[in-house]
């Protein structure tokens, strides 16, 4: 499996931040650790200025790019979803992904990959109060587990599985030495001395 060297991580209005930044910590650790200098992670949005579900402003570094410039696109979730779920303009956006390069999401943003039709014959979770929304997205969905893989899509449950998604996609993608070298490095940092 050939590890991504662009990686984009999804912001629209709602998003809960907390699925975005779990993620994002591990990933931007790949080249900050040296154990893959090539790696390149950027944040695109739907607009120049995204507020969270909480009121927190963030500003992405790009705003509806090109997707083709990207080999792994992460979408998180949150209450905004449920709005990009039925805006045309963001759907077709999403499906210029195609159907070949990797896609990994956490929370309610199964939803939007399901809407985009990324899920179709596939298993997949989301948020428990979302099982619903999702059903008729997916082959199948799945709801004894943090983390479902399907190759291609891997899909990550509720806010607290952002963490456990983005050291899952550490693992798949650079190995379990490079999990465990981030895994450590984000506990002593968590757990250390101010």
């Amino acid at each position: 499996m050939t590890a991504p060297r662009r990686i984009a991580l999804l912001a629209f209005p709602q998003l809960t931040l907390l699925d975005l930044i779990g993620v994002y910590d591990a990933l931007r650790r790949v080249p900050a650790m040296g154990i893959d200098r090539g790696v390149a992670v950027r944040t695109i949005g739907t607009r120049d200025e995204i507020v969270d579900d909480s009121g927190l402003a963030i500003r992405p570094e790009g705003v509806r790019e090109d997707l083709a410039a990207y080999d792994l696109l992460f979408v998180p979730g949150g209450l905004g979803t449920r709005t990009l779920m039925h805006d045309p303009e963001t759907m077709a956006w999403l499906q210029t992904w195609g159907e070949t390069r990797p896609l990994a999401s956490v929370c309610t943003g199964s939803l939007l990959l399901g809407q985009a039709g990324f899920l179709r014959d596939l298993r997949a979770t989301t948020h428990h109060r979302a099982l619903d929304l999702l059903r008729p997205l997916c082959r199948e969905v799945v709801t004894d587990r943090r983390i479902v893989d399907e190759g291609r899509v891997v899909t990550a449950g509720g806010v607290a599985s952002s963490l456990d998604l983005g050291l899952y996609l550490v693992e798949k993608y650079w190995g379990s030495p490079a999990r465990e070298t981030i895994a450590t490095q984000m506990e002593y940092r968590a757990y250390s001395p101010v």
